[in-house]
C-alpha cells in the first residue's frame, strides 16, 4: 500500500482537510452506536432481542411487536468529551460539552384479532428520531518541530508553477492564501523569472512551535417509521423505513510560531480550514424475534446499506504576521468573489447484521411479574464497503478513493451486553459495549468501549429512566503530509461522559 495513504488515513477519524470526501469522512458516517432511550443505553445498547422499547426501530424493528399499549417517550442528553493528546513529545488537552436530543418516539399498538385468539394478535406502528452518532468535540495538540512545516505541503502543490499570478488565484484552499499573505513565494533566476520552485519564510531549522486545534459539531440522526406483527406471542416480525440526516461542522486551525530565529521576518501564521457537511439518506431494516420459551428469546436483524445525498461547503482563511509587513489576511472568499467552495456527491455506507439473545427472569408475558433480564447483541459491519460516488469527470477520483477505503478499513465485530434487575416499581441496570477497530493495520487501535449503568422507575403507566455512559477511544491525527519527514501523528485519547434521562407514559 502507498506509504502516503497509510500515514494519512490510518491517521484518524479526527483528521480534517479543507475539503471533505476523504476516507476519514466515510468512516465517520459509518461508525454508529445504538443510541436510543436511557433504558437501552444503560444496558449497553443491546436492543436486538429485548423488544418493548422504541429504540427497537433502529436495531430490530420486530421488537415493537411486543408492545400491547401505546407509548410516548422523550430522551434529552448531556455529552461531555475530553481529549488528551501527545504530539512530538508534548502533552495537551481540550474538552467540550453539549446538550442534545438522544431519542424521541411514539408507539401505536393495535389489537385487530383479540389477544385470546390464535394467529396474529396485534400490529404495532412506531415513529422515532434517534441519534446514532455525535460529532461534538474539541482536539488540541502542540509541539516543537525542526524538520518540516505545514507550509511545505503548499510548496509541493505549487512545484513547477511558473505563472505566479495564476497561482495566486487558482489554489484557493491554502496555497493561494499563503502567496497573498507573503508566507510563500516563488524562487527566481538571475533574470528575475520564476524557476518553478517555491519557498516559505518559516524558519524550520531553528525550531517552530506548531499548534493544531480542531473543533467539530453536529450529529447523525435517524427518523424511523416502522411496523411489526405479533404471531401467537411467539414470533415477531417487523420492518422500518429510515431517513438518516447528517450535519457536520468542523474548523481546523493550524498555527506555526517562530521561536528562535531573529533573522526571519515571520512572527507567526495560522491557517483555518472550514468544512460544513449536510446529508440525507435512506435505508431499510428488517428483523425477527422468536420466543423459544417464556424465558428465552432470539433475534435477527438486517440493515440495508444507507445511500446518502451529500453536500460540502468549505473554505480556507490565513493570517500571516511578519516584522516588516504586519498582519495580512486572505480567504477563499477573497479569491473567489465572496463564495466558498461547494461540492455535491453521494455516499453509501455499509450494511449491518445483528444477532441477539435475551433471557428473562420471571414471567415473559406478565411484565409486572418479571424480575429482570440478561441480553446480548452481536453486530457485523464491514467498513471497507463504504463508497463515494462522484459524477462526471470526477468519477475516476471516487474510484481511487474507494480503492483506498478498501485498503484501509476492514470488517469489525461489535458486542453489546446488558442486564436489568427489577424491584417492584424500581429497576437497576448495567451494560457494556465493544466496537471493534475498523482499521486493517493492527498497530492502529480504533476500537471503542462503552460502560453504562442506570436506574428506572415505572408506575401507573408513567416511567422515568436515568443513565450514565462512559466511553473511551484511542486514535491518532496526522496534521499534514509532505514528501519527506512528515511529522509523527498526534496520539489522541478521548474520554466521553454521557448523561441521559428518558421520561414517558403509556396511553
Amino acid at each position: 500500500m502507498d506509504k502516503r495513504i497509510i500515514t494519512l488515513f490510518l491517521a484518524a477519524a479526527f483528521c480534517q482537510m479543507a475539503q471533505g470526501q476523504t476516507e476519514a469522512d466515510a468512516l465517520r458516517y459509518s461508525q454508529l452506536t445504538t443510541g436510543g432511550t436511557a433504558r437501552v443505553q444503560a444496558i449497553g445498547g443491546a436492543a436486538g432481542s429485548l423488544g418493548g422499547d422504541v429504540t427497537s426501530l433502529s436495531v430490530n424493528p420486530a421488537g415493537i411487536g411486543l408492545y400491547k399499549t401505546n407509548e410516548f417517550d422523550f430522551t434529552p442528553g448531556l455529552l461531555s468529551a475530553s481529549n488528551q493528546s501527545n504530539y512530538l513529545g508534548t502533552s495537551a488537552s481540550a474538552s467540550k460539552s453539549n446538550f442534545y436530543i438522544a431519542n424521541a418516539g411514539i408507539i401505536f399498538a393495535s389489537n385487530p384479532t383479540g389477544a385470546d385468539q390464535a394467529g396474529w394478535k396485534n400490529i404495532t406502528f412506531g415513529i422515532s428520531v434517534n441519534r446514532l452518532a455525535n460529532f461534538n468535540g474539541n482536539i488540541y495538540y502542540t509541539g516543537t518541530n525542526s524538520q518540516t512545516s505545514y507550509a511545505d505541503n503548499y510548496l509541493e502543490q505549487l512545484q513547477g508553477q511558473t505563472d505566479v499570478t495564476g497561482a495566486e488565484q487558482n489554489y484557493p484552499y491554502g496555497p493561494s492564501e499563503a502567496i497573498n499573505t507573503g508566507l510563500i513565494g516563488p524562487q527566481v533566476d538571475s533574470t528575475n523569472h520564476p524557476t518553478g520552485n517555491w519557498e516559505s519564510i518559516v524558519p524550520v531549522s531553528s525550531g517552530i512551535k506548531q499548534e493544531n486545534s480542531i473543533s467539530s459539531s453536529g450529529g447523525l440522526n435517524e427518523l424511523s417509521l416502522g411496523i411489526a406483527g405479533n404471531y401467537n406471542d411467539r414470533f415477531y416480525i417487523g420492518g422500518s423505513l429510515n431517513i438518516p440526516t447528517i450535519k457536520y461542522n468542523s474548523t481546523q486551525t493550524f498555527q506555526e510560531t517562530n521561536l528562535n530565529d531573529k533573522s526571519s521576518p515571520l512572527n507567526y501564521y495560522s491557517v483555518s480550514n472550514f468544512l460544513s457537511t449536510d446529508g440525507i439518506g435512506i435505508n431499510g431494516k428488517l428483523g425477527l424475534i422468536y420466543k423459544v420459551n417464556d424465558a428465552f428469546r432470539l433475534g435477527l436483524a438486517f440493515h440495508t446499506p444507507t445511500i446518502y445525498s451529500m453536500n460540502d461547503t468549505y473554505s480556507t482563511s490565513m493570517t500571516t504576521v511578519t516584522k516588516d509587513q504586519g498582519t495580512l489576511t486572505n480567504t477563499t472568499e477573497d479569491i473567489q468573489g465572496g463564495y466558498p467552495g461547494q461540492y455535491s456527491y453521494s455516499l453509501t455506507t455499509p450494511w449491518r447484521a445483528v444477532a441477539s439473545a435475551t433471557y428473562v427472569f420471571g414471567s415473559s408475558e406478565d411484565v409486572k411479574a418479571q424480575h429482570g433480564f440478561i441480553t446480548a447483541d452481536y453486530e457485523y459491519v464491514n467498513y471497507a464497503d463504504a463508497a463515494f460516488h462522484f459524477s462526471g469527470t470526477d468519477a475516476a477520483q471516487s474510484d481511487a478513493l474507494n480503492t483506498s477505503i478498501q485498503n484501509l478499513y476492514k470488517a469489525a465485530s461489535n458486542f453489546r451486553v446488558g442486564a436489568e434487575l427489577k424491584f417492584d416499581v424500581l429497576a437497576i441496570r448495567a451494560g457494556f459495549a465493544y466496537y471493534g477497530s475498523p482499521y486493517r493495520d493492527v498497530s492502529v487501535d480504533g476500537s471503542r468501549m462503552l460502560y453504562s449503568g442506570g436506574i428506572g422507575y415505572r408506575n401507573h403507566g408513567m416511567f422515568a429512566d436515568l443513565t450514565y455512559v462512559y466511553g473511551n477511544l484511542y486514535n491518532i491525527d496526522q496534521p499534514y503530509l509532505v514528501a519527506q519527514n512528515s511529522p509523527a501523528p498526534a496520539r489522541i485519547t478521548t474520554g466521553a461522559n454521557n448523561m441521559l434521562m428518558t421520561v414517558g407514559f403509556k396511553f
